[in-house]
């Protein structure tokens, strides 16, 4: 029997990850400032119908009508954290390649970062089905494109600025789009990104594909204004450091964020979902 010799590498087998998806459609024009505070409240102005002007009479423009207002109050509610230890003798009888910078960059590139984006995908999301901006159809590579269009379509009816839409995707649908001919054609791919996820740019939508996990049960694509998100965060710290205090001897590190994300009444119009009958 012969006995083979091992050596053990001082390398990491690193597991894939993705970039922020949904950094691209934050609307960075609202600034919520929570210092000192839990919640802010924003106004909403109304405006009046017009009127035929008559000729004649004292009330010739139409009767006055006092202008109204409303508020939308938005309350921080992601409060997330993560505590990592390094113990000294686990460290030394590892090649040293236990590492707590690296430990925590890892930490934010493969967990918070996703979990902000499927959490924002998912405020997007659910306030499309609950003022009903969606439909419900199969998608097949022969209507997928003609699909967002459709939805696009929508976003016209509502007067939403057609220069700012991103479209997400599942892989599943992406893979459709690339069998239609017509959005391979329209596809400018001069723009596309892998590591934000977008595949190019169609009559001036960003298409951005994100994995299947991120999106609801039976998400087909979303369209989404880029002024439609708010996405404040009070605060993100991260804490390195010698783990004596805690009796460890090693190396600890500890994160927090302290986040949201809202969508403003008159900005919520600008969403249209597909869902998969």
């Amino acid at each position: 029997m012969q006995n083979y010799a091992t050596e053990v590498l001082d390398l990491i087998d690193e597991r894939f990850y993705v970039e922020s998806k949904t950094n691209a459609i934050v609307n960075n024009g609202i600034e919520m400032t929570f210092e000192g505070v839990n919640g802010v409240t924003i106004y909403n102005i109304d405006v009046v119908p017009e009127n035929d002007y008559i000729r004649s009479g004292t009330m010739r423009y139409g009767q006055l009508v006092e202008l109204g207002d409303g508020i939308q109050t938005f309350y921080l509610s992601q409060d997330k954290s993560f505590a990592i230890s390094i113990d000294r003798g686990n460290r030394e009888d590892s090649k040293m390649v236990l590492a707590i910078d690296d430990a925590v960059d890892r930490q934010v590139r493969e967990v918070s970062i996703p979990v902000v984006d499927i959490y924002r995908l998912g405020i997007l999301t659910s306030y499309a089905v609950a003022n009903s901006q969606y439909t419900t159809a199969a998608i097949t590579a022969s209507n997928a494109f003609s699909s967002i269009l459709t939805q696009r379509a929508a976003l016209q009816d509502a007067k939403v600025n057609l220069d700012d839409i991103v479209v997400y995707v599942t892989p599943a649908v992406e893979a459709f789009l690339w069998l239609d001919t017509t959005f391979k054609t329209a596809c400018d791919r001069a723009t596309a990104d892998r590591a934000t996820g977008v595949i190019g740019t169609v009559m001036g939508m960003t298409i951005v594909t994100c994995p299947t996990s991120y999106y609801i049960a039976n998400f087909g694509f979303m369209l989404v204004s880029k002024k439609v998100l708010a996405a404040p965060t009070k605060f993100t710290e991260i804490k390195t450091g010698d783990g004596w205090a805690f009796g460890i001897s090693g190396m600890v590190a500890f994160g927090r964020r302290y986040y949201d994300a809202f969508i403003a009444n008159n900005k919520g119009p600008a969403i249209r979902l597909q869902k998969i009958a």
